[in-house]
């Protein structure tokens, strides 16, 4: 509408654009989010569908093909018939009996209608009626000796053929349908038992069972999450290779002094005894276990750990750490589903020779000086893990932990790691917790 006096700007007039965003299917991510069954079923029900469509499509055109070259043979041989029959009728004209002929076939045969024309195209005779939709025609020539005096039309109707036809094709995709929804169940149930079984798998390996009951609807993609969270990088730290003389090189050594066990050595029974030293072994083999460590009794109450060599998952020195702050931190996890106290006190430093063997006792007696240093800085009850000074010149410890100076013999203690190897510490915790809370990993 225009008012007098009035401009409006252009701009006005213009409709804001529609937002043509197209925003992608979900088709797809439904699907690859749905149970392994329900994938296997749909698949190959669809396979056995196609399969099935195409061996219809194939049947049907070579039996149309053959029922047309049937029809053709068929409607040509009753033309010839009918042109013999009628040759000598029409080769004296007596017309009337041709008519009676024509009338005659039409009533013995399946031909719905038959005419005869002469050499001109002119009509000399007809008899019968086409009722039906369908239908072919068949020409034969009527012959006087060997001239040709006329020609023969046949109406034969193709209903009934083309009906049954349609039967056989619709009696065909009947049974594809059917064959397809029997693969369909079949398929379905053996995918659930797959996805079944590889559900278990990834409760096996799961840390978290609520995770577990909320994560993916796939069972593929399930186990393959949960196998991406499983701390590899440790888990392969036992595959390394041994060095040559392992008994000459400088080795970690973690001090472990059981301070509780000190106290229920008197006030516990044989039983409780056992079963408390039982569980002390265990937490420590364990945390031991995830850095290639040597655990070995060097004193009545006292551990000793050794690492030494190369490793994926850093210097001796730094394993040490690592496993010392496991040990902690699962006694601290322990202590609050027990009634008893599992107070231990740890100590790391380094020696220039390894633990020692039996055919080779040098380095062991070597190592007892600095077992009985490490003994001593103990006997105080640090609450934290302490660290010599050698120790904490290590590349991989200055460079990885925040260490805090002491007064017992300018030794440190570890106050926390970095991010991301906290982060690998804390996910061991968890496996040693899981282990240590399965009753058949006892």
């Amino acid at each position: 509408m225009q008012y007098k006096g009035v401009i409006c700007p252009r701009e006005w007039f213009i409709l804001p654009r529609r937002n043509t965003v197209s925003h992608p299917p979900r088709v797809k991510n439904h699907f690859e989010n749905t149970g392994l069954g329900q994938q296997l079923a749909l698949v190959t029900a669809g396979l056995c569908l196609l399969v099935s469509l195409a061996l219809v499509t194939l049947g049907a055109i070579s039996s149309r093909h053959m029922q047309l070259q049937q029809q053709e043979e068929y409607g040509t041989a009753l033309a010839h018939q009918l042109a013999r029959r009628i040759s000598t009728a029409l080769e004296s004209g007596d017309l009337l009996s041709v008519a009676a002929s024509l009338q005659h076939f039409v009533a013995t045969s399946s031909a719905e209608q038959v005419a005869i024309f002469d050499i001109e195209g002119k009509a000399l005779g007809q008899a019968g009626k086409i009722a039906g939709q369908y239908f072919n025609q068949y020409r034969a020539p009527v012959r006087i000796e060997s001239d040709i005096a006329g020609q023969v039309v046949i109406t034969i109707s193709t209903d009934q053929a083309r009906a049954a036809h349609l039967r056989f094709i619709l009696s065909l995709l009947g049974l594809a349908v059917l064959l397809s929804l029997a693969v369909y169940g079949g398929s379905r149930r053996l995918g659930q038992r797959l996805g079944n079984r590889l559900t278990g798998m990834a409760g096996v390996i799961s840390l978290d069972e609520e995770e577990l009951k909320n994560g993916p609807g796939n069972e593929v993609a399930l186990l393959a999450k949960k196998i991406d969270a499983l701390p590899m990088d440790l888990l392969r730290t036992r595959s390394d290779v041994s060095p040559q003389d392992e008994n000459y090189r400088t080795t970690a050594v973690l001090y472990l002094h059981l301070t509780s066990l000190m106290d229920y050595v008197d006030t516990l029974d044989d039983h409780s005894l056992h079963r408390y030293t039982n569980r002390l072994h265990q937490v420590i083999y364990a945390a031991a276990g995830f850095y290639a460590g040597e655990l070995q009794v060097s004193r009545q109450f006292g551990l000793a750990i050794y690492f030494s060599g190369h490793n994926s998952a850093g210097s001796a020195a730094f394993r040490a750490a690592s496993c010392a702050w496991l040990v902690q931190a699962v006694s601290h996890e322990l202590e609050q589903q027990m009634t008893l106290s599992m107070s231990i006190a740890m100590a790391i430093t380094q020696s220039e020779l390894g633990v020692g063997d039996g055919n080779d006792i040098y380095p062991g007696l070597y190592m007892q000086h600095t077992l009985d240093e490490l003994q001593t800085i103990c006997a105080s009850k640090p609450p934290k893990i302490l660290l010599s000074p050698g120790v904490c010149e290590d590349v991989d410890i200055s460079g990885r932990l925040q260490t805090q100076l002491t007064e017992v013999r300018d030794y440190a203690m570890v106050e926390e790691f970095a991010g991301p190897y906290q982060d690998l510490l804390e996910r061991q915790l968890r496996l040693i917790l899981k282990r240590l809370a399965d009753p058949t990993r006892r």
